[in-house]
């Protein structure tokens, strides 16, 4: 395939030269709008007529560029197929944060067993998107009746300490069980400040592991209580700091719980490597936190539906012991099509 690139001030009339030079064959790959009113028109052919006629502007992009045209131009033609609700399913996924691959993916399936008349209905390719998702997100409740050590995982900023306080607020009061707190990020400023409010609020003990030899005490003090939270570090798993501390934890807890938080603030990618990096753990639940703070979920989604991890809990809000509730998807797809 050669691609060139057209620029100039109306995009009817690039088209125009691009099929005078290329022929009626042309593909569009993207369009753009430049500074000072220009317009970018980039197209691929096939077999140019005129190889020699082609400039070679291309050239100097990137080759990752080339390629994610090459990957839009096979699935655009695919999704074509469908019908054009497809095609507008399609790209309201990718512009409410999913990937080319898994927008592309999501509705390819929508289309295993739909009739082709069926898939040109907006209502029903929305009754089947939500029909996918449903199916693909697992949902579970992770606290049982038994003694429990639950860890909370994720980077610095994803809600964790407020989130296991919401947590231990429901075992505490709801579930009428015993419940301490350890605290294994002893650096973070402010931790202790919020961690007293906390322990205050609650009615409950907490206790802070200033040094790695701290934990097995800590441990020890509340091993009695029926559900004994942990608030780590906001580091990756690859830091040798939390390593040897949740290698301590387990030790002393072999059935601990992982839960990894995820905020939809946070970039596709970024969430993909989190729970990829943290699944070395192998994590009982995500998390998802701070839904209140933005209505584009599209990425997380994405990222969710890559991987098989349950969802337990959803927090939208700041409030203790509120704005937590069990993981909804109902609430999830209304948030992606209302983005």
């Amino acid at each position: 395939m050669v691609i060139k690139k057209y620029y100039g001030e109306n995009m009817k009339a690039l088209l125009q030269q691009a099929k005078g030079e290329l022929g009626d064959e042309v593909i569009i790959l993207s369009q753009k709008r430049l500074s000072k009113g220009r317009l970018e028109l980039t197209v691929g052919m096939d077999s140019p007529p005129e190889f020699q006629h082609l400039d070679h502007d291309v050239l100097g992009e990137d080759i990752g560029d080339i390629k994610q045209m090459l990957l839009t131009l096979v699935e655009g033609r695919e999704i074509t197929r469908l019908g054009k609700a497809a095609v507008f399913v399609y790209r309201e996924l990718k512009r409410k944060g999913m990937s080319t691959s898994k927008a592309y993916q999501v509705v390819r399936e929508l289309a295993k067993g739909v009739p082709p008349e069926e898939l040109m209905k907006s209502e029903v390719l929305k009754k089947e998107l939500q029909r996918f998702l449903f199916s693909r997100i697992e949902r579970i409740q992770p606290f049982t009746g038994e003694k429990m050590c639950v860890a909370l995982l994720g980077r610095t900023g994803v809600g964790k300490t407020t989130t296991l306080a919401k947590l231990a607020s429901m075992e505490r009061f709801l579930n009428k069980r015993r419940t301490a707190i350890i605290s294994l990020d002893a650096w973070k400023v402010g931790s202790h400040e919020e961690l007293d409010r906390i322990g205050k609020l609650l009615d409950m003990p907490i206790g802070v592991a200033y040094e790695r030899e701290q934990i097995t005490s800590l441990y020890n003090r509340y091993k009695d209580v029926d559900t004994l939270f942990i608030d780590t570090p906001g580091k990756g798993i690859n830091d040798k700091y939390i390593q040897e501390r949740l290698f301590d934890l387990m030790a002393l807890c072999p059935a601990t719980q992982f839960h990894l938080l995820l905020s939809p603030n946070y970039r596709r990618e970024v969430l993909s490597q989190d729970i990829e990096e943290y699944s070395r753990l192998a994590l009982k639940s995500l998390i998802i936190t701070k839904l209140d703070e933005t209505r584009n979920i599209g990425g997380l989604l994405d990222a969710i539906l890559t991987h098989s991890i349950p969802l337990s809990y959803m927090t939208t809000g700041q409030d203790i012991p509120h704005d937590i509730l069990p993981a909804n998807k109902g609430l999830l797809f209304d948030m992606m099509m209302e983005a």
